[in-house]
Parts: structure tokens; C-alpha cells; sequence
């Protein structure tokens, strides 16, 4: 695989991309950026405020920033939120420029892991019925990835980017 300056993990929510994300940038040595932490520092609330001050296209509206601004790093990993990747243009303004990783889990362990960490913190989440047709409707978007890796059955964190890292070719640091 291609030598990439920068990896973007994306994922429907749940998927762990800011947990795997997090770990893969250490055992890399690379930077890790997380757009949701960095939507809610721009705006200076927390994602649910956001969705319900100021609705979900503002919302996009900065995360759309935040993520054209990941570009001016090399060497980062960047969690994306899972719908930064289904926004009109997003996928073909990374394209080329890094390596678009989809952390594929199946939908009722993702729903699982969500309700487990409070459905309440996802402002897009309000039943599994309504999260299963939202998943669907980002499955193409996940789906044009330059890479799919297959995660989930309780697979620990560390193993996961080390596994990420071995399938990108790229060689990890000594931690």
C-alpha cells in the first residue's frame, strides 16, 4: 500500500475510530486529531449543543473546516465523526491527498457500544431502528474507503492499530 502522510478512519459511530485512532498516531509517532473534539473546541460547546443550538447543518458547516484544515498536517491520524465522510465533497477532498481507512463493525454491536456509552451523548442516535436506516444510508460513503478493516468480537484497541499499521505498511515506532 501506498506511503501515506495522513490516515483517516471513519466509521459509523461507535466504531472506535477516535480510540484507534488515538493509539494507532502512538504506536506511529504520528499526530492524532479527533474532528469531534476539534468541532467542539471551534465552537466552544459540546457536540449535542450543537445539534440542538444550532442544528445539524451548522454543525456540518464547521466540522467541513475543521476537516479541510487537517490537510495543512503530514504524518496525522484523523478520527472523522461518522457522517464527516457522507457530506457532499468530503470524500473527494481527501481523496489522494490520505488514506481513508472505514473501521467496519456489524450495525448491532456498533448499536450496542453506543447505548452502552449513553445513546443521549449522540445527538443522531435516538433509537436503533432510526440509527440502522442512518447507517444504511452512509454504508456507500463508508463503502468507497481506500481500505476496510473488518473489527469488532471485543478486539482490544491496541491490537486493532497495530493490525492498521501492519495493513498500511507502515512501520511503527518502539512503544
Amino acid at each position: 500500500m501506498a506511503r501515506a502522510e495522513r490516515i483517516y478512519l471513519t466509521g459509523f459511530m461507535g466504531a472506535g475510530k477516535s480510540a484507534t485512532g488515538r493509539r494507532l498516531a502512538e504506536v506511529l509517532g504520528w499526530r492524532f486529531i479527533d474532528l469531534d473534539e476539534r468541532v467542539e473546541k471551534t465552537s466552544g460547546l459540546p457536540i449535542a449543543e450543537i445539534f440542538e443550538r444550532l442544528g445539524e447543518h451548522d454543525f456540518r458547516l464547521v466540522e467541513r473546516a475543521e476537516l479541510e484544515a487537517t490537510l495543512d498536517h503530514a504524518r496525522v491520524v484523523v478520527a472523522t465523526g461518522g457522517g464527516a465522510l457522507a457530506q457532499p465533497g468530503a470524500l473527494e477532498l481527501l481523496r489522494g491527498r490520505g488514506l481513508i481507512v472505514w473501521l467496519k463493525l456489524p450495525f448491532a454491536e456498533l448499536a450496542e457500544r453506543v447505548e452502552a456509552a449513553g445513546a443521549g451523548m449522540r445527538p443522531l442516535y435516538e433509537d436503533r431502528q432510526r440509527a440502522r436506516q442512518l447507517y444504511r444510508e452512509r454504508l456507500s460513503f463508508y463503502r468507497q474507503a481506500d481500505l476496510v478493516l473488518a473489527v469488532g468480537g471485543g478486539q482490544a484497541v491496541e491490537s486493532i492499530a497495530r493490525r492498521l499499521a501492519a495493513e498500511l505498511g507502515v512501520e511503527a515506532c518502539a512503544t
